[in-house]
């Protein structure tokens, strides 16, 4: 039954929430939202200004459903992305383990009158259908969760977007995007009007004996019809062909008219050989579960990979990115990133016109050649090559923040949230660059939403804990950094920050505490130099200080691409032995 106030009309920052023509408009323009989240966002503009529990919500918003806690906070992403793409401002607060609160000035306005003697609201003009120029693949969740199938199911999913994206005028979002809705009973109307996608694809893969069976849906969102479906019981060995076909199909039916260059592009398959190809989905599973162990064993799998195809490009740019993923974290970079840079260096010797293979060759120009030209070059030749290449739209955001270079980095970074709105990691990226130059509520707010995606993310609370610090809230930059530590008894760099705050705040015995910790697990294991220099930044000696600079020099430090930004070090910046390092590492005047 719908309630009294679903019939007013809201009006906030340019949007109008009209309840009883059940819509939202910016500017005059719908606003897509599948019905639950307008729900949700017609309840807290009603109770605008108040504290929303999460139980009132379920009770309010999903009255007669069972739903996660996790739904809500997906829910409240998702209207947070839609109302902050059209505006920078700030709609909804989050208050740490309550609820949430709609803090935007709202007007309530005159409903629109009833149609002359019809006792009827007016029926809102039919908005032109669009083109389908965008689209997500979904992998849907296959019966046992064997992970035999779910690493092709990852990896044939993966593959296909890969080839979608060399599709012009075609905006395909990323894995890390679409992947959150693998094991979910998903509607594919629903997911398309969460994501801002005109077309939907499923995928399925199911492993029956000796045959692998595929089945593919594309759907169109506007009105939930199939635009085409196609169900492949074909050998293990066909899974390349498989995926040339569905994507030949995919364009055609999506009415793409493609040059032959384009086409050529479509299909060209960087192995021709299947059990490289397996070995390839294999690392890029593995590589995708971050921790060491996981690193090394999709290094193992890359490794494989070449020795059955030397000349497979893309398995070389995985062990450069895996090598990379080990640096500064679980290994010293000298140890790693000269292999991550041969395997770089050999994957654009084998295809100059892999643009994967100079994205991984631009990281390593960035942090281990400290060749900032070369890396630019790089990073741009491999958007040249593919403009929706979100590893290159992330690392040129990257290193455009390492010169201070903010209003371009932003640039790539909104670019890539284009493909991958609920990637973690470039949602790091602009809530850094905010930090960066001193918007530190900002960027809090950024991470607020950032934090609902994925609560126990460290480089979030991380990232909380510095913002807290340059505010001066030190005891609550010490518990973010406490909580880091809780989380990952190796994560030595959250114990540095938390020495340095416990320094700035007087608390100088806790602090050469955690700096003797520090220095005693360092004789047994790597731990970061930069986790102890926080320390003595605040504690002193200065001369300790520099000891350790040059010891960051000397290993390739992944911190010293930080060196010109970042805050904790602006008391150095104008020491002569600083520039004097600053020369040294080659960063532009």
């Amino acid at each position: 039954m719908q309630r009294e106030t679903d019939l007013k009309v809201y009006e906030f920052c340019g949007f109008r929430l009209e309840g009883a023509q059940r819509r939202l408009l910016y500017n005059g323009q719908p606003v897509p939202l599948k019905p639950k989240i307008l729900d949700l966002l017609i309840y807290l503009v009603e109770m605008r200004g108040q504290l929303v529990v999460k139980d009132e919500l379920m009770r309010e918003v999903w009255p007669d459903t069972i739903v996660e806690e996790n739904n809500i906070t997906v829910s409240m992403s998702i209207l947070r992305k839609t109302l902050c793409d059209r505006t920078d401002q700030q709609f909804i607060e989050t208050v740490p383990r309550r609820g949430y609160r709609f803090v935007a000035d709202v007007i309530e306005v005159a409903a629109e009158p009833a149609a002359r003697g019809t006792g009827q609201l007016v029926t809102p003009v039919a908005v032109q259908e669009q083109p389908i120029d965008s689209l997500a693949v979904i992998p849907m969740e296959s019966p046992g969760e064997d992970p035999n199938v779910e690493y092709l199911s990852d990896g044939i999913t993966e593959s296909i977007i890969n080839m979608l994206s060399r599709i012009p005028n075609l905006r395909v979002l990323a894995c890390s995007t679409v992947f959150r809705f693998k094991k979910k009973n998903v509607d594919p109307q629903e997911v398309g009007v969460q994501l801002n996608v005109r077309a939907v694809m499923m995928i399925r893969v199911l492993r029956l004996g000796e045959k692998l069976i595929i089945r593919s849906e594309l759907v169109k969102v506007a009105d939930g019809s199939q635009l085409w479906g196609e169900q492949y019981n074909r050998s293990p060995s066909d899974i390349l062909a498989i995926q040339d076909e569905i994507a030949k199909a995919i364009s055609q039916n999506l009415k793409f008219t493609l040059s032959s260059y384009d086409q050529g592009r479509l299909t060209e398959k960087a192995t021709a050989n299947i059990e490289a190809y397996n070995l390839y989905l294999r690392g890029r599973y593995f590589w995708n579960r971050y921790s060491k162990d996981w690193v090394l064993k999709s290094i193992d799998c890359f490794k494989q990979a070449i020795m059955i195809d030397s000349q497979y490009a893309l398995a070389y740019c995985g062990m450069a990115d895996s090598y990379f993923r080990l640096s500064n974290v679980y290994l010293p970079p000298a140890e790693v990133l000269p292999k991550a840079k041969d395997a770089a260096l050999r994957a654009v010797e084998i295809d100059d016109n892999l643009a994967e293979a100079h994205s991984s060759l631009g990281l390593v120009k960035v942090y281990y050649d400290h060749d900032w030209a070369g890396a630019e070059i790089c990073f741009r030749k491999a958007l040249h090559l593919n403009p929706q290449l979100l590893s290159a739209h992330q690392r040129l955001g990257s290193y455009l923040t390492f010169m201070g270079r903010f209003e371009e980095s932003m640039r790539y970074y909104e670019r890539a949230l284009d493909f991958d709105p609920f990637s973690l990691q470039v949602n790091m990226n602009v809530a850094t660059t905010y930090f960066l130059t001193g918007e530190y509520e900002r960027s809090l707010n950024h991470l607020s939403k950032t934090i609902e995606l994925e609560p126990n993310y460290m480089p979030v609370h991380f990232l909380q804990g510095c913002n807290y610090i340059e505010q001066g809230r030190l005891q609550e930059a010490i518990e973010e950094f406490q909580f880091i530590y809780k989380l990952d008894e190796d994560a030595y760099l959250a114990l540095g920050f938390m020495g340095y705050a416990h320094a700035l705040a007087g608390q100088r015995a806790e602090a050469e505490t955690l700096l003797n910790i520090l220095e005693e697990i360092s004789e047994r294991k790597y731990v970061s130099p930069y986790s102890m220099l926080v320390i003595h930044l605040a504690l002193g000696p200065e001369e300790r200080v520099f000891e350790i600079l040059d010891r960051l020099y000397e290993e390739r430090n992944d911190w010293l691409v930080w060196l010109k930004v970042s805050p904790e070090l602006k008391v150095l910046r104008q020491h002569p032995r600083f520039q004097n390092l600053l020369r040294r590492i080659g960063f532009p005047e």
